[in-house]
């Protein structure tokens, strides 16, 4: 395929060139395209090509119709012809298509892409289409003879022509309109229109011929015609019948079979025949094939051409029987560019890098593959020379020629003079391996001195020890010379920037610096160029920049190019061509840049550095690495041809969508709009410059209007959007031709996105009214609303005003009851010590007895003012939200005794029988003991109030055996029906109701509930009543709490009678304070209370048994802590300066007093205050009021525990030493002295005063530290802690007791044992037989 291509593309050269000129060497096939089967076509039989006005090219071919856009082909059924889709004969109208098939003519239409009948008469094979000025069409036919259908009419007639047998081989319209017919079977051949009376007529013929078996024909200007015959070859027929013979098939044994004549230009006639394609000169009358005859290498896709046709740019459409299509653009466009490369008309190289001409302008061509090649311009050939073998095996790079000698630099053999006579080669050795055996460039300056540079500076030849010598290095590969007009010479170099030799023979170099945009543009220069004016342009790998003398800088010059990577520059008459690794630039300023790359006949877009020439004919050369390219540059002619545009085809979800179908009813390029779905939004189209030179570079812009917001300009000829939202779109796209000339008109598209059912007109009218009716409706429920939520805001602020009233009383009535807990405890503690004194002499008192019962009233007094106290407290805790209860597993039975112990002797007072009903001994239930107290007391209160004579109290598990259920009777006046609903109201009083707060049921109640259980009464007036509540036994999804240590809880009032049990001081602890009560020594007890008689009260209780200290605040009292030794704290909660809470903290974070006991007294009864008492590190949570018995059992049982850990860590060889650590600080300084002293247990400075320097304290510090929480000296617990590591020794048996003794420090083993035997109780063998 490539040899026919080539063929045709020199035929046509030589149409438009001397012979002489035409380049045997010149390979065009990048400009030379094929259409053939492999690129769509149905047949690579084609019988005709047209070009309709639109601009695409028709394919008339044996298995159906085609249209080529430059990208693809696209076929055309036609469904009245069924299988038999052969196409004869194609003609473009204004109305679409002719096509002339086996079965008649049909006219295809442009708009709807579709077929249909010209005439129902014609039913025959057709061989031709002509048509007159008239709008008529002459259609001949195999078997019907000639027809005539106008187009304007649709009027259409048949012409039978005498002798003709119905057979018309083809029919012609002439510049005179006429009308010539071909009939193969008259004597003649040739008929003509009659127009005087409507008939074909005979031409006699005369001269060369008296019948033509003719095939085709063609019109001239003159008015004659030319016949093309099958055997005889080609005819000129002029008006009177004279026929002249231009071509003898028999003669010539070239063109049999003639098909297809076609006028190229008014100056050759094209005549495709079985041979091959024939050009007929007009003017010469001369003819010469494309190829020989008799070649028997030609293939036959070369011959049986049967179609001719050329484009609106001039390019030239061939189509073959066997061969498909060919394209060859027009002279102006194959004529810009000539290729050389290997293996073409001689040349060896394809890496082509210098260029040399000599005297006789030869050019020289240096390759890095073959060596140097010699072009001869004159023959346009590549011709041999002497020493040509001699040279072949060097890699060449640089090249000089001077008269009869060529100068020759390579790659590691350095530089040699070649004789162009004899070819004798003369190297050139190097001073101080100067060239270190490569050259890249020969320069002869102007002062006739031969420059060479190398991988690593500049050279110049000595010419007395002919051989060169190093100038200047360069630390780089310097690839081009050059002098300017005042005599400076330039170096230019491949990384380190450019260098001027100047004339007054001083060095400069010039480097790109990234912050100076007038330094060069890179350090890897390519190639230099003085222009006519002397200016010096300069080509880098990064752009080109001019040479600034007065400023001794560069000036950077913009170039629209796909690289900035250029690699060498001509200049001719303001001209500027700059190759590059993308392509070749044509470079004018003020004027678009234009690229030319493979697509214009260029061997390939990566050139050489520093390969060009000018050679002295204007001709230019330039290396790639493909071999080199040459061409004029008046000859580089631009393609003004403004390209059409055109919409071809429209894809759905990447799927063709037919023209004809629902979708797309009419072509895209004729439709209205193209309606789509909401969900068709994935479209791709495709759309073509119909300019078909080098189509890979034409360019587009496009965009959708509506949607994109700018065009998009690219080389891709498809356009693909997704997700377009309903809307209405127009599609515009422009396009450019490959030399950048862009088209005015552009193809446009409107496409309608249709909105889903639910979005479309009537249904957004209906959303309008859905919408306005919603708005009327929300806005008059929103009025109704306002007014409701204004109304809704005042009963709220009424309803918050009384709330907060209540509030205020409830606060006001709770912070009462916190203070009366204060003077209450100064009334019940006094009181107690009081009945006491008075118990031991009353007897001996005279009316004491009256002295007992005033007691007793104040007494009774003040505890009923102590339960009214916590009726209010827990009250508030129920309103607030702030009633907790904690689970636990309690015993029943025991609760109900504590409770009848305590209203038993007020019963008993007032004369009422009291009568218990309790559960079995070991009944249990998870309830909160203290809550479930306040209730039955809360009921037994009401009762003794009420009832006349008689309380019943029973406990009864349920019959579901799940609840239990706890009754108090009376048989009192009763409660009324009304009442009855009322009654567990707050405040609520009865009519009738003796004194009281009316608070103590409602506090049942919501006790009750909080257990998941129910209160009821039950009563008529005058008989009494009875509360009955309902518990469940067991708490399901509840928390169910363990009992803790006591230490670690807080004590409650209902604990008293346990601990007044438990805390008294026993025997040992008693003795013990005796006995240092004996000795002197008091422990110090700190209290702490802003109540200035509760500090005295408590002081004077203690101050027998201990030293007591008091404090105001928090404040005062770390002052205290300060300056004394403190054994106890005891601290109230709300005080003024620095709370309780906040005291205790203080004291827990000292490492000094962290070790302290600490006691917290408070009125507080609430959950979150007992555990907030409890975080900040309080030991005992007592609440006012309290019994001063209470308090001392709690004092005396908290230091008893203390003593005792203390006495277990002493005395127990394995107990560790943090188990005396109350708090976390305690802890560390506890294992950091341990750490300390068992580290220095071998060391003699190891005493007191050591240990206390380690641990940063005083040694007074440290004694009280350590007493406080050992209660031992810090000799005493250096001693322990020795005796404590030698049992840990003891007990893993690695070591003797001797071992041992010494390895803690002991200087003797029996001292040792003895000390064992007095801390431990037992001696080291004994504790070590035990493990």
């Amino acid at each position: 395929m490539k040899k026919i291509i080539t063929i045709l593309a020199a035929v046509f050269l030589m149409a438009m060139t001397p012979a002489s000129t035409w380049s045997r060497n010149a390979v065009r096939e990048p400009l030379v395209r094929a259409v053939t089967m492999n690129t769509g076509l149905p047949s690579n039989a084609v019988r005709s090509i047209v070009q309709d006005k639109n601009g695409f090219i028709w394919f008339g071919t044996d298995n159906g119709l085609c249209r080529y856009d430059g990208y693809q082909v696209q076929n055309f059924y036609n469904p009245q012809m069924k299988f038999d889709q052969y196409v004869s004969a194609l003609e473009a109208c204004d109305e679409g298509l002719l096509v002339g098939t086996s079965k008649g003519a049909f006219l295809f239409n442009f708009k709807t892409e579709q077929f249909q009948k010209l005439s129902d008469k014609i039913t025959s094979i057709i061989t031709s289409f002509s048509i007159d000025g008239n709008r008529n069409v002459w259609v001949s036919t195999l078997g019907q003879g000639l027809f005539r259908y106008n187009l304007t009419t649709h009027e259409c007639r048949n012409y039978q022509i005498k002798g003709s047998k119905g057979e018309v081989v083809a029919t012609l319209v002439d510049v005179n309109n006429q009308v010539w017919a071909l009939c193969n079977h008259l004597p003649s051949s040739l008929v003509r229109l009659n127009k005087a009376n409507d008939s074909f007529e005979m031409v006699p013929l005369k001269g060369d011929a008296s019948r033509l078996h003719g095939i085709a024909m063609l019109a001239n200007s003159d008015g004659s015609i030319l016949v093309g015959t099958w055997n005889d070859g080609l005819f000129q027929v002029d008006t009177d019948g004279s026929t002249i013979q231009l071509i003898n098939a028999s003669v010539s044994n070239s063109v049999h079979h003639i098909h297809k004549l076609y006028n190229d230009r008014n100056i050759n006639v094209l005549i495709g025949s079985d041979d091959g394609l024939v050009e007929y000169d007009i003017q010469k009358s001369s003819w010469r094939m494309v190829s020989e005859v008799d070649n028997p290498s030609r293939s036959s896709a070369e011959r049986f051409v049967y179609s001719i046709t050329s484009d609106k740019e001039g390019g030239l459409w061939i189509g073959t029987f066997y061969g498909g299509v060919s394209y060859i653009p027009s002279p102006a466009m194959r004529n810009r560019f000539e290729m050389h490369s290997a293996g073409t008309g001689g040349q060896k190289g394809n890496v082509v890098g210098r260029f040399a001409e000599d005297a006789r302008h030869r050019i020289w061509v240096a390759t890095d593959d073959a060596g140097v090649d010699c072009f001869d311009p004159a023959t346009d050939s590549f011709v041999d020379f002497p020493g040509k073998q001699a040279i072949a095996r060097y890699n060449v790079h640089g090249l000089l020629a001077e008269g009869d000698d060529l100068w020759i630099g390579t790659y590691g053999n350095g530089v040699f003079r070649m004789s162009l006579s004899s070819g004798a080669l003369k190297p050139f050795p190097a001073l101080d391996e100067a060239l270190s055996g490569s050259c890249y460039c020969l320069f002869r300056d102007s002062r006739r001195q031969l420059w060479a540079t190398s991988m690593s500076g500049a050279c110049m030849l000595d010419e007395t020890n002919q051989a060169f010598r190093m100038v200047k290095s360069f630390n780089s590969l310097t690839i081009d010379i050059k002098e300017d007009k005042k005599g400076n010479i330039w170096f230019a170099t491949q990384g380190n920037g450019l260098w001027c030799y100047r004339s007054n023979k001083t060095w400069k170099q010039y480097l790109n610096d990234a912050k100076d945009t007038t330094s060069i543009c890179s350090n890897q220069i390519n190639c230099m160029q003085e222009d006519s004016k002397g200016r010096l342009f300069v080509a880098t790998s990064m752009g080109l920049c001019e040479y600034q003398p007065s400023s001794d800088s560069f000036h950077r010059i913009a170039i629209d190019a796909p690289s900035q990577d250029f690699a060498s520059i001509i200049i001719n008459q303001d001209e500027m061509w700059i190759s590059s690794d993308k392509g070749l630039i044509k470079y004018v300023p003020g004027e678009p840049t234009l690229l030319f790359n493979r697509y214009d006949g260029l061997t390939c877009d990566q050139f050489m550095p520093n390969a060009r020439l000018l050679a002295s004919d204007g001709k230019v050369y330039l290396g790639t690495t493909q071999g080199f390219n040459t061409f004029y540059p008046y000859q580089v002619k631009i393609n003004h041809v403004v390209p059409p545009v055109a919409i071809t085809s429209l894809e759905l979800f990447n799927k063709h969508v037919e023209v004809g179908s629902e979708k797309l009813p009419e072509s895209l390029n004729h439709i209205e709009q193209l309606d789509l779905s909401y969900d068709e939004n994935m479209i791709n189209l495709s759309f073509a410059a119909l300019s078909y030179v080098s189509p890979e570079k034409n360019l587009y812009s496009y965009m959708l209007e509506g949607f994109d917001k700018d065009w998009v300009t690219t080389s891709e000829h498809r356009a693909t959007y997704t997700n377009l939202p309903a809307g209405t779109y127009t599609f515009r796209v422009k396009a450019a031709n490959n030399d950048g000339v862009w088209s005015q008109n552009e193809a446009k598209l409107k496409i309608v996105v249709h909105p889903p059912f639910w979005w479309s007109l009537p249904a957004k009218i209906l959303y309008l009214l859905v919408i306005g009716w919603l708005i009327w409706f929300y806005t008059q429920s929103r009025v109704k609303r306002e007014k409701r939520r204004h109304q809704e805001e005042l009963d709220h602020l009424e309803e918050k005003q009384e709330q907060e009233m209540r509030d205020a009383r409830l606060q006001f009535f709770t912070m009462i009851a916190h203070e009366i807990r204060t003077p209450v405890t100064l009334i019940i503690g006094p009181l107690e010590n009081l009945k006491e004194q008075w118990q031991k002499i009353s007897e001996s008192v005279k009316d004491g007895e009256a002295m007992n019962q005033t007691l007793n009233v104040i007494d009774r007094n003040a505890q009923r003012l102590l339960t009214l106290v916590n009726q209010l407290l827990d009250f508030n805790k129920v309103q607030q939200k702030g009633l907790l209860v904690h689970f636990r597993l309690q015993n029943i039975s025991k609760l109900m005794h504590a409770v009848v112990e305590r209203f038993e002797p007020t019963l008993q007072q007032k004369g009422a029988r009291l009568e218990v009903d309790y559960p079995a001994d070991d009944f249990s239930a998870i309830i909160d003991s203290e809550a479930i107290t306040k209730v039955i007391s809360n009921l037994m209160t009401n009762a003794t109030k009420y009832t006349q004579d008689y309380v019943h109290l029973s406990c009864r598990l349920a019959e579901d055996g799940e609840h239990f259920i706890i009754s108090v009777e009376d048989n009192g006046m009763g409660i009324s029906p009304d009442e009855q609903q009322k009654i567990f109201a707050a405040f609520y009083q009865a009519h009738d109701n003796k004194p009281g707060t009316g608070i103590g049921l409602n506090i049942v109640k919501n006790l009750v509930e909080a257990h998941h259980g129910m209160v009821e009464v039950k009563s008529e007036e005058g008989k009494g009543a009875t509360f009955i509540v309902t518990l469940p036994v067991n708490q399901e999804d509840a928390v169910v709490e363990k009992d803790e240590d006591a230490l670690k809880n807080p004590i409650s009032e209902e604990d008293e009678t346990m601990m007044e049990a438990d805390g008294n001081p026993d025997d040992a602890s008693t003795a013990e304070n005796a006995e240092e009560a004996q000795k002197g020594y008091r422990p110090t007890m700190l209290v702490v209370d802003d109540d200035e008689d509760m500090r005295n009260f408590v002081q004077a209780h203690f101050a027998k048994t201990y030293r007591v200290l008091t404090a105001e605040d928090g404040k005062q009292a770390l002052c205290i802590l300060n300056k004394s030794d403190v054994t106890l704290i005891v601290s109230d909660w709300m005080m003024p300066e620095m709370d309780g809470p906040e005291f205790c903290r203080s004291v827990r974070t000292n490492p000094k007093t962290s070790h302290l006991p600490f006691i917290m007294l408070t009125a507080k009864t609430d959950d979150a205050s007992k555990a907030e008492g409890m975080n900040c590190g309080a030991d005992i949570f007592i609440e006012k009021p309290f019994s001063m018995k209470y308090l001392e059992a709690s004092v005396n049982h908290l230091i008893e525990m203390r003593r005792l850990l203390k006495s277990k860590f002493s005395h127990t060889p394995l107990e560790p030493i943090q188990e005396i650590a109350p708090t976390k600080i305690d802890n560390d300084f506890l294992v950091q002295m341990e750490k300390e002293i068992e580290e220095n247990l071998s060391n003699p400075e190891m005493n007191v005063a050591f240990l206390a320097a380690r641990l940063g304290m005083s040694r007074s510090s440290l004694f009280n530290k350590i007493r406080g929480l050992a209660d031992v000296t810090p000799n005493e617990m250096i001693q322990v802690i020795r005796l404590k590591k030698a049992a840990r020794l003891l007990r893993e048996k690695h070591y003797r007791i001797s071992e041992v003794s010494y390895m803690v420090g002991f200087s003797s083993p029996s001292y040792f044992t003895k000390c064992f035997q007095k801390q431990f109780g037992m001696k080291p063998a004994e504790f070590a037989e035990m493990g």
